[in-house]
């Protein structure tokens, strides 16, 4: 039986899956950003227009490639060259309700995302959740009326530590590569 709160979470990631805008088609390169991504993608903005594979790599300190979709299956992912490694995905949606009121609605629904302070952010909130096998982070950003996503896993062994500094250090590099909401 789900819990309310895995219930929320699970409606919440669906509304922002069914929005995903995601990142252009791709060879899974290191691929550099480009507004490329988005002509792909058939709309005008995703976080891949302002973040690389590299810089990705960079922040998780392994080597990713980026993976996208097509315009029919849009994706934004940064998958792990060495097993064991970190996966990400990066999603969004254009949401000018505000991203503390959708989950406040949830009531208690929303009680395993915990806000956090991100610079340039309006509001953020991380959710973490660990088991023997494997650890997953899920956290949101909202900048004016953009809220965007990363959902990060590792197998174990894992450092949550790590996994959670690394998602948090996505969600302010996406939310300082946010766009003005007029220009997307």
């Amino acid at each position: 039986m789900r819990t309310p709160t895995r219930a929320a979470a699970l409606v919440l990631a669906a509304v922002l899956a069914t929005s995903l805008s995601a990142c252009s088609s791709s060879d899974g390169s290191d691929g550099s950003a480009s507004d490329a991504a988005s002509e792909a993608a058939g709309v005008g903005w995703t976080p891949c227009d302002g973040i690389t594979a590299a810089e990705v790599s960079r922040i998780a300190g392994e080597k990713l490639t980026m993976q996208t979709g097509t315009a029919d299956s849009p994706r934004c992912a940064f998958l792990p060259k060495q097993k064991g490694d970190a996966a990400f995905e990066v999603s969004y949606v254009f949401y000018d309700g505000g991203l503390d009121a959708a989950l406040d609605a949830m009531g208690s629904a929303s009680d395993q995302l915990r806000s956090i302070d991100v610079d340039g952010a309006t509001s953020a909130r991380i959710a973490v959740r660990t088991k023997k096998n494997a650890a997953a982070v899920t956290g949101f950003v909202e900048t004016e009326g953009l809220v965007q996503s990363v959902n990060a896993a590792q197998l174990a062994p894992y450092d949550e530590d790590d996994l959670v500094a690394v998602t948090k250090a996505l969600l302010a590099t996406l939310a300082a590569a946010a766009p003005d909401p007029s220009d997307a």
